[in-house]
């Protein structure tokens, strides 16, 4: 191997990622988030170059995964048995460039709701430290061979130009999603003087230099990589038919001080938002009471026993996908899910102040001390985009049962009998489809009810089953106030 290729690819976040460290959290760490960004030794973030590899590996095709990237190889002494393979791509290193506009210190707050009491699950609270959108990651690639022609550089260079990075945790949230920006490529020839020289004196990133031919420039291409497919197509748009709060777990600052105001969530543009994950909680909740209410389908929860972060193995787990934890099938660390809810701005919003104060149970009156105040977003606009998992391992599209449960659920949140974020039972979180949306679910209605219906006839269970629960079902409100 003579001759050593060197190819720079140049990413772009499109949106916020979460590259995390929870091994980086020490005792009495509390003000710190639970899932820290990874720092290097000088306190900068760092993305280790062992996820991109893993991307990389996981969008190549299946027969060329070996050749390229290696293979850990089985010692079992069966008939299953291959002898490790080393990579013959080598990820040399990474570096993260963050945008002008601001600092990484973004913090997004999660819980899980318990399905039973309709509230908060006890100590499902944390936190994730994400990275801001258009966030720079340089890696360099490293490919030795026999001659400055071999078709194994345009091999790699086309898996680069076909691969969507999803870079980090939360991906089924809308979190870590990326561009190729650009790629370089630096032939060094060690059997000439220059380029033994030039391989002796440099170093580093300065190995790729002025010399270094640029053969992607996402500029100046035609198009990019398709995204993962949208399971509704076009995607549903909705109104806020009141207001909407989803916490961003702070209070809002004027003139340089704190106040006691709930701030509300808002992008790194400061456009208040509906996170990936509200809409994953809230969907996935109300497609696990349908599917529970008319037995089309025995799914995980309170009544089976299972743990808080799903069994695993019920077709809700599946399509949504599920943490892991005690009593679970399959895999032990969970799985992810095949669907993916990214975040939704809210165009043309209005933001005010509301104050609220408990009234006193015995007086009448507001009780002293307790008068608090919160941040809403009014008049505000949104779409829902649900795409698909590439190269899901439980197929790349939901069971009929579940899409059938997803159209219903939107119905319900359509018509007000759900709604977003926190104090739905109190006028806030109700949405309206617009024209459109509203049509193509009219449309739909009777196909979903159909799948279900035929779904719990196969089971064999008396009756029809119901299109979906009415108002002042026992779980009504069950899951309404999932906040970021």
């Amino acid at each position: 191997m003579s001759v050593i290729h060197l190819l720079q690819a140049d990413l772009e976040l499109t949106g916020p990622a979460s590259v995390a460290a929870p091994e980086t959290v020490s005792i009495g760490s509390a003000l710190l988030p639970s899932l820290p960004l990874s720092r290097d030794a000088w306190g900068n973030p760092h993305l280790p170059g062992s996820a991109l590899a893993g991307g990389l590996r996981a969008h190549a095709h299946p027969d060329r995964r070996r050749a390229l990237f290696g293979d850990p190889g089985q010692d079992d002494g069966g008939p299953s048995h291959t002898r490790a393979v080393a990579s013959t791509i080598r990820v040399l290193g990474t570096r993260l460039t963050l945008p002008d506009t601001g600092g990484t210190r973004r913090i997004r707050h999660h819980t899980a709701i318990d399905p039973h009491r309709a509230a908060a699950a006890a100590s499902t609270l944390h936190s994730r430290e994400l990275l801001p959108p258009h966030t720079r990651l340089a890696f360099w690639l490293r490919i030795d061979t026999d001659a400055a022609g071999s078709p194994l550089v345009p091999e790699v260079v086309d898996l680069l130009r076909t691969w969507r990075p999803r870079i980090g945790g939360g991906r089924t949230t809308g979190l870590g999603r990326a561009e190729l920006v650009e790629v370089r490529h630096r032939v060094i020839d060690l059997t000439t003087p220059e380029g033994l020289r030039h391989w002796l004196t440099q170093g580093g990133p300065g190995l790729v230099d002025e010399h270094a031919v640029l053969i992607h420039d996402r500029s100046r291409t035609t198009g990019t990589p398709p995204d993962e497919p949208l399971l509704f197509d076009p995607a549903p748009r909705f109104a806020l038919a009141d207001s909407l709060h989803i916490g961003a777990g702070h209070t809002l600052e004027r003139s340089g001080k704190s106040t006691d105001i709930a701030q509300v969530l808002r992008d790194h543009e400061g456009t208040p938002l509906v996170p990936g994950s509200t809409w994953k909680g809230v969907l996935r909740s109300r497609v696990a009471f349908i599917l529970r209410s008319t037995g089309a389908a025995t799914v995980c929860g309170p009544e089976t026993g299972a743990a808080t972060g799903g069994c695993g193995a019920c077709e809700v787990c599946r399509a949504f996908g599920w943490s892991g934890g005690a009593g679970g099938a399959g895999d032990a660390l969970g799985a992810r899910g095949q669907l993916v809810f990214t975040d939704s701005p809210l165009a043309d919003a209005r933001v005010r102040v509301r104050h609220h104060a408990p009234l006193d149970r015995v007086f009448g009156g507001a009780r002293d001390g307790l008068l608090h105040s919160e941040e809403v977003v009014e008049d505000g606009r949104l779409t829902l985009h649900i795409r698909l998992t590439a190269g899901h391992r439980n197929g790349s599209e939901p069971s009929p049962v579940i899409r059938a449960c997803l159209v219903l659920a939107l119905i319900d949140l359509a018509e007000g009998r759900i709604g977003l974020g926190r104090g739905t039972t109190r006028g806030n979180g109700t949405l309206t489809a617009t024209e459109p949306t509203a049509a193509w679910l009219a449309a739909q209605r009777d196909a979903a009810a159909h799948t279900l219906r035929t779904t719990v006839a196969s089971r064999g269970l008396p009756g029809d089953a119901a299109p979906h629960a009415g108002p002042g079902s026992p779980e009504e409100s069950g899951h309404q106030e999932v906040t970021a």
